[in-house]
């Protein structure tokens, strides 16, 4: 009785990450295909590459999700939340409100930059709130499903396992280290995956994100990462 109850929450849990993921993966593709579209004024989009987003984005939030389960991460505010209540409560402290303060940051710190060269045209040419929406979602989806959700989880699962075996004499150390480590690397990454016009400012934030992933879920860092991108986009572009 015990072991067949064990089975259905085991299937019952694969099924929320499986359906979570999937439409996160949706959105990411969608997303992306829009933004692609609206970009290139009409041009087509294959089918082929569509999907192939759309297994990557999947396989990567899988992976991430049941990483940051073996970590104790919070990974998803809905797969891990029995609180309606308190998911709404973390996802617009965690997410929302930071969201604001880094438009807020970004606005301030870039806008006299804002046409220069090194900008990408589709950003520095964006006419509409359409425009700034598309860019931001795009971005915020797919970048936090590849360096939050997949990288800072995977990095942090492996760390862990490694510094593990010197957990005795070093408890307090090896606690933090791992999850601090995987925040850098992770916010390198990212920072690279920028041009040069944006590397220390994406630096900077993907350290905020992936402190608000590990705080808020992956959620939270989404919801973050489209705010401030759609502030400064709108404010620095279309007024």
């Amino acid at each position: 009785m015990q072991s067949n109850l064990w089975c259905m929450m085991v299937a019952m849990s694969s099924t929320t990450v499986l359906t979570f993921c999937a439409t996160l993966a949706s959105v990411g593709t969608g997303s992306a295909v829009l933004s692609e579209l609206n970009a290139a004024s009409g041009t087509s989009f294959s089918f082929a590459a569509m999907i192939a987003r759309f297994l990557a984005f999947l396989a990567l939030g899988v992976c991430g999700i049941y990483a940051a389960r073996q970590c104790d991460l919070r990974g998803s505010l809905i797969v891990t939340s029995e609180d309606r209540g308190r998911t709404v409560r973390d996802f617009m402290i965690y997410g929302v409100l930071p969201g604001f303060v880094l438009g807020v940051i970004n606005y301030l710190l870039f806008f006299r930059h804002r046409y220069s060269p090194l900008v990408r045209p589709e950003i520095r040419n964006m006419e509409t709130f359409y425009d700034s929406f598309l860019l931001s979602i795009d971005a915020a989806v797919g970048e936090e499903i590849i360096f939050r959700l997949f990288i800072v989880s995977a990095l942090f699962f492996f760390l862990r396992q490694m510094y593990a075996k010197i957990f005795h004499l070093w408890p307090s150390l090896v606690s933090l280290l791992p999850v601090a480590l995987a925040l850098v690397v992770s916010s390198l990454l990212f920072a690279l995956a920028h041009d040069i016009y944006g590397f220390t400012a994406a630096f900077w934030g993907g350290l905020v994100l992936g402190v608000i992933y590990v705080k808020g879920g992956i959620e939270s860092a989404i919801a973050a990462h489209f705010v401030a991108n759609f502030l400064f986009f709108s404010a620095s572009y279309l007024s």
